[in-house]
């Protein structure tokens, strides 16, 4: 058998002993139906799968350490756009750029835009 699994009533609370992970689940559970691309579940399925979670554990994880970081526990962010992109290559051009007009103070420079 590849797990153990032992079922434990303590304190009115069903616990699930995994001796594989060495963790203990709270049995008190619900079902929750989510949509999923049906290829982004299988691929996942696999990845958890080789790490020794099924699916529904990874979720549990996500939603636990979700509360713990009291929001996603990783960075949202959209790329950047064309225009960003752009002006940090233009930047980094002229930085190494030896003929690139310098300027030696804030108001050289204000001066030659007449601010």
């Amino acid at each position: 058998m590849d797990r153990l699994v032992k079922s434990q009533q303590i304190n009115n609370k069903h616990l699930q002993y995994e001796g594989k992970c060495g963790i203990f689940v709270n049995m008190s559970t619900v079902v929750t139906n989510i949509r999923l691309d049906r290829e982004l579940k299988n691929e996942a399925t696999e990845l958890f799968n080789d790490l020794g979670l099924t699916l529904s554990q990874a979720f549990t994880v996500f939603l636990k350490q979700s509360l713990l970081h009291h929001g996603l526990p990783f960075a949202v962010t959209r790329p950047p756009s064309k225009e960003l992109l752009a002006a940090i290559d233009e930047g980094e051009k002229l930085a190494h750029d030896p003929n690139a007009k310098t300027y030696s103070t804030p108001q050289e420079l204000w001066d030659e835009l007449g601010i």
